[in-house]
């Protein structure tokens, strides 16, 4: 008798899915992406703060997720009239109604590219020190390098996070690493790395550091943070919460001021920029550690115990 198996099911995964207006040019082609070319089972959790007066007063987003939930059934839609304070915030409601053990972080200003969860859910699945992979974001709307390497990882290069392959060609860096950080718009997470590690009130939200820091703290928790090179989205950076007033960029510094010195690079940033001002003086800012001593592997260093 021949025996010819099914394949097994692929295993469910969440997808958070933050969106603040932009429903037209942004949400609903992240969202078709997604539907077409997600592998994995998935459970679409959309944590939305959009109001009407957005996108000219034209915005209908609570609208157009009710008639999806009943078209897809395997969506929840949380929406809030207050605006979020912060991404942590968002990934923390995100978080709270789901069960899956991996969970995707998908900004909708990403594009997923066909199987993009294939590889990283395998990883991780085998790996259980990896708490958080990212994967491949290619340039979508930029006047330079478009379709080329937005971010393959984060490194640090004295004391500022540098993305990695940035403007190389989008078909460069398909292998797998592990890195010093790397962004959250568009990763897959563990469950059991991020619950009740995601500070929400620490930053200014929105405008940077904080998912570079997040990826960090998982790091000195103990987890491994890695970039998968075979997972792919076009990421239009900035576009739906971006700014370049003056404000934005003061709580930018602000939040570098903070990353600085939870990490050990403050000495060293004040030794190049002696005229910068100082936010957080007399201890405000609690140090951590020094980044720099964390181990990229962490298979030999203070593993877990994994039974069965």
């Amino acid at each position: 008798m021949d025996i010819y198996c099914a394949e097994s099911q692929t295993e469910p995964i969440d997808i958070i899915l933050p969106t603040h207006g932009r429903l037209d040019d942004l949400t609903v082609p992240c969202v078709s992406a997604l539907y077409a070319n997600t592998r994995n089972l998935f459970h679409l959790i959309v944590v939305d703060d959009s109001t009407p007066d957005m996108d000219g007063g034209k915005d209908h987003t609570p609208e157009w997720f009710k008639t999806l939930q009943i078209e897809r059934g395997n969506l929840t839609f949380i929406h809030s009239s207050e605006p979020f304070k912060s991404g942590n915030q968002i990934f923390n409601l995100g978080l709270k109604y789901g069960n899956a053990r991996f969970v995707a972080t998908v900004m909708n200003s990403v594009r997923v590219e066909p199987d993009w969860d294939v590889v990283a859910v395998k990883m991780m699945a085998d790996n259980p020190q990896i708490g958080i992979t990212a994967l491949k974001c290619l340039k979508d709307g930029w006047d330079t390098g478009n379709g080329c390497i937005e971010s393959a990882g984060v490194s640090i290069t004295n004391y500022t996070p540098c993305d990695m392959g940035r403007d190389e060609p989008s078909h460069r860096l398909c292998a797998s690493y592990p890195c010093f950080s790397v962004q959250w718009a568009f990763a897959l997470l563990r469950r059991e790395a991020v619950v009740g590690n995601l500070d929400e009130d620490l930053w200014e939200g929105f405008v940077g550091w904080d998912d570079i820091d997040n990826s960090l703290y998982l790091r000195y928790k103990g987890w491994e943070a890695w970039y998968c090179g075979l997972g792919v989205g076009y990421h239009r950076t900035h576009s739906t919460r971006g700014s370049r007033a003056d404000e934005v960029l003061v709580k930018n510094r602000k939040n570098a001021e903070k990353f600085y010195k939870r990490w050990g690079y403050w000495e060293r940033f004040r030794q190049e920029n002696i005229y910068a001002p100082e936010y957080f003086p007399d201890g405000e800012v609690k140090f951590i550690c020094n980044a720099d001593d964390l181990p990229l592997d962490v298979k030999f260093v203070n593993k877990p115990k994994v039974i069965g």
